[in-house]
């Protein structure tokens, strides 16, 4: 090679390097501009909120200059006159039991929520209670479990009953190790003196400098003695079966690193506010610490981490969870409200619970097949197309049609002048068929599968999904799908043992947050919709592709999805690739298709306890409210 040739090649590879540049940075100014409209219509409804607040301040304060008005009015005088004899039954009748101490009148006693009423039908009763205990005296493996509880000038009442709440345990073998970060509070001194009396497994540990929850939670760690720590705050409850849970869940599951409960929040009006979590989900984790309370996690791995970090209090918690679960896999959840955490103004409870959107850089912006099976029906195609090819920022697709009925004079005309690729299969319409030929026929590395009444709403959707399905755990990405009057058509799918697959929070308004936000974070299913789902060829084929054979057309995505999840993979939900689906509106999936039978009987056990679906939520709506 002459060195002209080598000088251009040279010139070649610059050029071809600086365009990657180029082409990464177009694609982060995508992404920030996203960012920013979303930002800008965040901050349009706060302005809307704010204008709503300032209309009915005014009102308030009009309303209590005519309250004052009224006060000094003639009319209201003239009225008090005129109620004067009236009123003096009631005063003598007042001043007869202020001196005879005759009781008052009982109040009504008020009425129960519907959680409140729900925790009362599913807590254990001291009867229950009692029980547990004689059952854990005989468990084969008995750990110790040292619970950590910071102490900083707590209420002396909020103290006292987070220490009764683990007196109180049906579990006996526990050491509570209260540390005290150097309280000032009288009150707190008191009951921290009087309650460590009561009990040997109560143990008070004083700092002589306030250092901060983490060093205080480390102080505690180091005196614990269990193999077992939990972690409880100092003004919170405890449920009397949290600890004979966690130990009964080890007499079957001894491996186990990490346990967690579900929780709800203490207010002066009684527990309101369950979290109702699903099992492990490491997407949803990471959008926001959803483990939370009560946890309990082995001592050893704890020590080995590094323990709590003084640079992270307030989430010293989440940030130890993190580091946790980048060493260990094995994290089991209990379907129970065992934890009470407590709402109050110096309580992080009080405020919205904090999320996170996590973005990850595209390594390589792989080729992706678009493939979408198109009946007779070119309008709704058309529409498709146009919306791909007009509001997509990713730059490495090709689209690919695959029709199974030509005769159509506006399907020829279509087909002839179309410039996307186009396959013809033979025969009936069978979605599974037909998906699985159209992978046959192309060669990219990663498949989208898309109903071909999707439209593209912003450009990112498609880089949205192929940033985690890049990543090697992920074996299919669903998205965020709405009717056209903006309510959600599917938001991931639950699985259940009546309606088999119902799509989550369906009819909810688009922009709604759903229970705990979670329609609005990323997190894991047991399966999204085959209407726009993302997968790499390599996971395809591995689990054998679509079943063409026993699921023709319905449940052939959530069986595709079950497919992958028991080969070791995760299903994600991203609810920031958001896309129209104009069928969807007529067409609902039936649950007595010929296919509902093969679903049943060879996916029984997810069907009965779909893991990432609480079993205390709705199995009729799956709209995550309470069941029964």
């Amino acid at each position: 090679m002459g060195s002209a040739e080598k000088n251009f090649a040279a010139k070649e590879a610059i050029v071809a390097h600086l365009q990657s540049q180029v082409d990464q940075l177009q694609r982060a100014l995508c992404v920030r501009t996203t960012e920013l409209d979303q930002a800008d219509r965040h901050i349009a409804r706060l302005e809307e909120s704010l204008l709503r607040l300032k209309q009915a301040k005014r009102e308030l304060r009009e309303l209590r200059r005519e309250r004052r008005a009224l006060r000094s009015s003639p009319e209201r005088r003239i009225g008090q006159v005129l109620l004067a004899p009236y009123r003096l039954p009631q005063r003598l009748f007042r001043e007869i039991r202020k001196r005879f101490g005759l009781p008052r009148w009982p109040s009504p006693e008020p009425a129960k929520t519907e959680y409140q009423a729900w925790l009362d039908r599913h807590r254990v009763s001291l009867a229950q209670a009692r029980g547990m205990r004689e059952e854990s005296r005989i468990f084969s493996y008995r750990p110790l479990i040292s619970i950590i509880t910071p102490v900083f000038n707590t209420a002396g009442a909020w103290l006292k009953e987070a220490i009764d709440s683990v007196l109180a345990q049906a579990y006996e073998n526990w050491e509570l190790i209260l540390v005290d970060d150097a309280s000032t509070n009288r009150k707190t001194l008191e009951v921290l003196h009087w309650q460590s009396s009561r009990d040997a497994r109560v143990r008070l540990i004083r700092l002589e400098q306030n250092g901060g929850i983490s060093v205080a939670s480390n102080r505690g760690l180091a005196e614990a003695q269990g193999e077992w720590i939990g972690l409880l705050d100092h003004d919170d409850l405890l449920e009397p079966d949290a600890l004979f849970q966690t130990a009964k869940l080890l007499q079957t599951h001894s491996d186990v690193d990490l346990i967690y409960s579900d929780e709800d929040k203490f207010t002066e009006e009684g527990f309101a506010d369950p979290m109702l979590k699903p099992d492990w989900s490491p997407d949803f984790f990471l959008a926001c610490n959803y483990l939370c309370h009560f946890i309990t996690i082995r001592r050893e791995l704890v020590l080995r981490i590094g323990g709590f970090c003084s640079q992270f209090d307030g989430s010293q918690d989440y940030d130890l969870l993190l580091r946790a679960i980048e060493r260990i896999d094995r994290i089991h959840h209990i379907p129970r409200v065992l934890y009470h955490w407590r709402r109050s103004a110096s309580s992080s409870s009080i405020g919205l619970r904090h999320t996170y959107w996590v973005k990850r850089e595209l390594a390589e912006a792989k080729k992706i097949s678009i493939i979408i099976p198109a009946p007779d029906c070119i309008e709704p195609l058309a529409r498709c197309i146009e919306s791909i090819t007009t509001r997509t920022s990713y730059p490495n697709y090709e689209i690919v049609v695959v029709g199974n009925d030509r005769r159509s004079e506006e399907a020829r005309a279509y087909f002839g002048r179309s410039e996307h690729q186009l396959l013809y299969y033979e025969g009936p319409f069978n979605y599974s068929a037909i998906n699985n030929f159209a992978v046959e026929q192309t060669e990219s590395p990663w498949l989208l599968f898309l109903n071909n009444h999707i439209e593209a709403i912003e450009p990112d959707w498609l880089a949205y999904m192929a940033e985690h399905v890049q990543r090697p755990e992920v074996g299919a990405v669903g998205v965020r799908l709405l009717n056209p009057d903006d309510t959600i058509e599917q938001a991931g799918v639950v699985l259940g043992e009546n309606g088999i697959a119902q799509p989550a929070f369906r009819g909810f308004p688009a922009e709604h947050p759903g229970v705990c936000r979670q329609l609005q974070i990323m997190r894991n299913y047991s399966a999204v919709s085959g209407a726009c789902l993302l997968t790499r060829r390599k996971v395809f084929q591995e689990v054998g592709g679509f079943d063409e054979e026993s699921l023709p057309d319905a449940f052939a995505d959530v069986d595709l999805c079950l497919k992958m999840g028991r080969a070791g993979y995760l299903i994600v939900y991203t609810p920031f690739a958001k896309l129209y689906h104009y069928e969807s509106t007529s067409r609902r999936c039936n649950v007595e298709a010929p296919e509902a039978e093969v679903i049943r009987q060879r996916w029984a056990g997810i069907l009965e306890r779909d893991p990432y679906y609480n079993p205390n939520l709705s199995r009729e709506r799956a709209d995550f409210s309470l069941g029964t």
